[in-house]
């Protein structure tokens, strides 16, 4: 009976352990920064060279905010603004925990929308898409924030600001 306890187990390892390889090798690897871009603060914008651009998530056509500009840290990525009809569109990717992170939208110091947002969890990099109203914005200070809470005092972590222009 040990003899068979001890070959399951090991055979779970194994298969643990080609699973783990598999994983590895599949996941992209990454590009060392060029010197202009290890300058930057990772909570900074960048622009987006055309080359590089990507489409939005949906398939609608959408026309890009004029300073079309990508935003990032170390949870979200490739998070571009654009606008299509009478929404704002804000997609990018997030690599939170258990896929969950919180969005509010600022007009001035007045909070228009506060929710949260489910995608893939980490370590996946899950899309996501959120859509706002031109209707709800009336400033030329809009912010929207995207962050995570903290599990362990509930502050806010990782916050991402983006600055939206005022809808043409």
């Amino acid at each position: 009976m040990k003899k068979i306890t001890y070959f399951i187990v090991i055979v779970t390892v194994a298969i643990g352990l080609v699973a783990c390889n598999q994983s590895k090798a599949e996941a992209p690897k990454q590009e060392k920064p060029t010197s202009q871009e290890s300058n930057q603060t990772p909570n900074q914008e960048r622009p987006t060279p055309p080359s590089q651009e990507k489409p939005p998530i949906s398939e609608k056509t959408t026309l890009p905010v004029p300073e079309n500009k990508v935003y990032e840290n170390h949870v979200f990525k490739d998070v571009v603004v654009t606008e299509s009809g009478d929404k704002i569109i804000v997609t990018g990717k997030a690599q939170v925990f258990e896929g969950v992170f919180q969005y509010t939208l600022y007009d001035g110091n007045t909070v228009v929308v506060e929710n949260h947002y489910q995608t893939n969890g980490a370590p996946a990099w899950g899309e996501f898409e959120i859509t706002f109203d031109k209707e709800q914005i009336s400033s030329d200070q809009i912010k929207l924030e995207l962050f995570v809470y903290s599990a362990k005092d509930g502050s806010k972590e990782n916050t991402l600001e983006i600055t939206i222009p005022k809808p043409q």
